[in-house]
């Protein structure tokens, strides 16, 4: 008797349900056109994958005995939605074959099924412990699904005689206790499952239903691929709760006898997937005022709140409630420099010098930090074993002090070279790093109406950008402050991009990233990472090529081998000849020299202390007795390294001898001229070609 129809439905209609139902997955209260998808709201992502079922169950003894690499072919669909930055929600149908083949002396059984689920999961990618930037998330899931599966045997050939498994390992067309036997013809499984399990009914078991519930427990990654599309590794554990998928329980007759546990398959695959719903980056940048409320923002508006406009406004940023000035700047009743808010000696004597909390400096803490300054005064000793190198980090107040910016780019990846030029043309552009991500920004406003007339004007000339915040070196968005600011700036006037040639410096392209020690006390720094590959560096912005060329001598002597000029204007690269400059011979301008470092100046060096203050006696005494040891003032320490090597093996055999001279804090670092890096990064210098 065939197989129910309804029975293997049920499975098709769910799904059906289900994917109808995602299109409903709004908050309650609002269609799917309400949700913010800017945020958490309806954010689809469709996915299709391949992969390999595992089945666990009665027949192979659930994998005892066999590799559970023995695997079918499966397919699957997915649909999912983020609720919120750490779960999750999704819909899928996994479509493939399950089976084993027992092979002994007591028991030879054999079973393949057709296996389709749908159902629902929860994915959690554990966002609380991961970078922010990450490109790989780890993720554990968990869900419901209904399982449909149609078993059958391979009993029969190809020519309709049945299996009969012989003590000597043979398959024969009769029994071996048959008495015909000796007639007996020795055949060959063909693996053609023909018999459905259910209809042949071995163990007296009837209609039962081919239609379960299982549990799906997955882990796996997921990397973000970029363009919307993201790749999806992982393997999941599928807890039936049916012993039947394999026809064979623990009620089964004779030697077809299972155990009570149920069946259970594993499903391993790859799924790419890709989003919709999302808006691009463009779609959101830039206010949304028009010009006249920009205007009335500019003339009206008192961002901080101290009774005077922004237009009027010397010091904006007030602390809420402090009073101030005609000029909006913080009232100083002793004149000595620290607002009163601030100063911990409000009535300091005129012209008394105060420290950063307004209190009148002593004679002894003003030769101590004049003798600090110096480096004679026998303070504080720092070892470090970690290579730290350049400035030690701003103060608080610098990394507190909010500034406007224009961003008018960013890339995570690598950017076409129109997009360079355009960016390279505008003279006061610079770069900043959040993470994997390269953002390029403009100006440096204490006030908000300066940054919005600056964009304005870059609008002018063809070029988006986008009014943010920047605090502590990082970009904060500001678009519903904006917003809520109300109108907007003034449309007039405001620094302009200009039609001038901007002329630059590039120190060279590469193909890896270098570090940021190499570049300490190069000006304007603007680092490009291009769609070939190749990460650009550029310094300096110039209006006129002979300052230009200096300061291409000046990175020469530096050690970056090949810096050469370049010229734009109006968003596109110029000649040289343009800009001004008296060329011998032609120019090629699709000419992009790589340029490189001089690699005859890097050196390896072995670092031996670090000292705020002098170095103690005991301290110098070795260092007389290794010899060879330079002091490097930094900011607001000297360090003392050892040596000038032109292998990193010739400068760790030093630093094993200089420890076992009692330096035990002793490091190797690299050298680029008088800039000290790391010994990683000399190394990586040495290996460009």
């Amino acid at each position: 008797m065939p197989p129910k129809p309804q029975h293997r439905s049920v499975v098709r209609l769910l799904g059906t349900a289900w994917l109808g139902g995602l299109m409903l997955c709004a908050p309650p209260g609002s269609s799917a056109q309400e949700v913010d998808s800017s945020r958490y709201g309806f954010r689809p992502t469709f996915g299709l994958g391949v992969g390999m079922f595992a089945f666990l169950g009665d027949i192979g003894d659930h994998q005892r005995n066999y590799s559970p690499l023995l695997t079918r072919v499966g397919y699957e669909l997915r649909v999912g939605t983020p609720l919120t930055p750490w779960l999750d929600a999704g819909l899928y149908a996994l479509h493939g074959r399950v089976g084993a083949n027992e092979r002994s002396l007591v028991r030879n059984l054999n079973f393949e099924s057709r296996v389709t689920t749908g159902g629902f999961q929860f994915t959690y990618n554990f966002h609380q412990l991961l970078n922010p930037g990450r490109r790989v998330e780890p993720y554990l899931s968990v869900g419901l699904e209904a399982v449909e599966f149609v078993s059958k045997t391979d009993r029969l050939d190809a020519e309709g005689r049945p299996y009969h498994y012989w003590s000597d390992g043979t398959i024969r067309d009769r029994a071996e206790n048959d008495p015909l036997a000796g007639d007996a013809v020795q055949l060959q499984r063909d693996y053609s499952y023909e018999s459905d399990i259910r209809e042949l009914d071995l163990d007296g078991f009837g209609q039962y239903p081919e239609l379960t519930w299982a549990v799906p427990v997955g882990i796996g990654a997921r990397m973000h691929l970029g363009g919307r599309f993201d790749l999806r590794i992982g393997t999941s554990m599928h807890f039936t709760s049916t012993d039947l998928i394999d026809g064979v329980t623990v009620d089964s007759r004779e030697e077809r006898q299972g155990d009570a546990r149920m069946d259970r398959f594993l499903y391993s695959s790859f799924c790419l997937s890709y989003g919709i719903g999302q808006r691009k980056a463009s779609d959101r940048e830039g206010p949304t005022l028009t010009p006249e409320e920009m205007d009335l923002l500019a003339m009206a508006d008192d961002e901080d709140a101290d009774g005077v406009t922004d237009w009027n406004d010397q010091c904006p940023g007030t602390p809420t409630g402090v009073a101030v000035d005609a000029n909006g700047c913080p009232l100083d009743g002793d004149g000595d420099g620290v607002p009163d808010h601030l100063d911990l000696e409000p009535t300091t004597a005129p012209g008394a010098p105060v420290d950063a909390d307004g209190v009148t400096l002593t004679d002894e803490a003003l030769l101590k930090a004049w003798l600090n300054y110096k480096d004679s005064a026998n303070v504080n000793m720092v070892h470090s074993r970690a290579e730290s190198f350049g400035p030690r980090g701003r103060s608080t107040a610098a990394v507190k002090r909010r500034t406007f910016v224009v961003k008018v780019g960013e890339h995570l990846e690598g950017i076409s070279e129109d997009q360079i030029q355009k960016i390279l043309s505008i003279p006061d552009v610079r770069t900043l790093e959040q993470g994997d991500t390269t953002y390029f920004v403009v100006g440096n406003y204490e006030a908000l109406p300066e940054a919005l007339r600056r964009q304005l004007a870059l609008s002018g000339k063809g070029i988006d950008g986008r009014v943010m915040a920047e605090e502590g070196g990082r970009l904060i968005d500001i678009d519903e402050e904006v917003r809520r600011a109300g109108p907007g700036a003034e449309s007039q006037g405001g620094a302009a991009t200009g039609d001038a040639v901007v002329v630059r410096v590039q120190l060279g392209a590469f193909r890896n990233k270098l570090a940021r020690n190499i570049f300490v006390g190069i000006p304007d720094l603007v680092v490009i990472e291009g769609d070939d590959g190749l990460t650009r560096y550029y310094t300096g912005s110039f209006t006129d090529v002979n300052p230009a060329a200096k300061h291409k001598v000046d990175m020469l002597l530096k050690g970056f081998k090949g810096a050469f000029l370049v010229a734009f204007r109006n968003g596109r690269r110029v000649s040289l000849k343009e800009a001004g400059a008296r060329l011998t011979g032609p120019e090629d301008l699709r000419s992009t020299p790589v340029g490189g470092i001089d690699k005859s100046l890097v050196r390896y060096r072995v670092q031996v202390g670090t000292f705020a203050g002098n170095v103690p006696m005991d301290i110098m005494d070795k260092y007389i007795e290794v010899g060879d040891v330079t002091p490097v003032p930094s900011v607001d320490a000297v360090r003392y390294f050892h040596g000038d090597f032109r292998t990193r093996a010739e400068a760790e055999a030093a630093r094993e001898r200089l420890k076992a001279k009692g330096l035990s804090d002793a490091f190797t670092v690299g050298a680029l001229g008088n800039r000290i890096i790391t010994a990683d990064e000399a190394d990586r210098l040495l290996a460009e070609p």
